[in-house]
């Protein structure tokens, strides 16, 4: 058995947003800090946001969708090694992040 174990890899879009410039530099800040990439970033960030929102959870649940939650949670988890109630999300096409 491996001491270390694979990095679980999970299927991936792109998606193009455009953001404030303020926003942009916290996050390639922020990746900076915790030295990890600004698309490790933005998608944590979502994922947190997206899990601790109760309102928008009892909406996904409406829709039939709340098994999409549950998926990036687990995702979020099993890639990333990192404690749940960190944050992953969409790339930042075109801004500088090399990963």
């Amino acid at each position: 058995m491996a001491l270390i174990n694979k990095k679980k890899i999970t299927p991936r879009e792109t998606a193009s947003y455009k953001l404030d410039s303020s926003t942009i530099e916290l996050v390639k800040f922020y990746a900076e800090f915790i030295g990890s990439s600004q698309e490790h970033v933005v998608n944590e960030a979502l994922v947190y946001i997206f899990r601790k929102d109760k309102e928008f959870n009892e909406w996904l649940t409406a829709q039939g969708k709340s098994n999409l939650l549950h998926q990036a949670t687990a995702d979020q988890a099993n890639g990333s090694g990192k404690r749940q109630d960190t944050v992953a999300a969409p790339s930042l096409i075109g801004r500088g992040d090399k990963s």
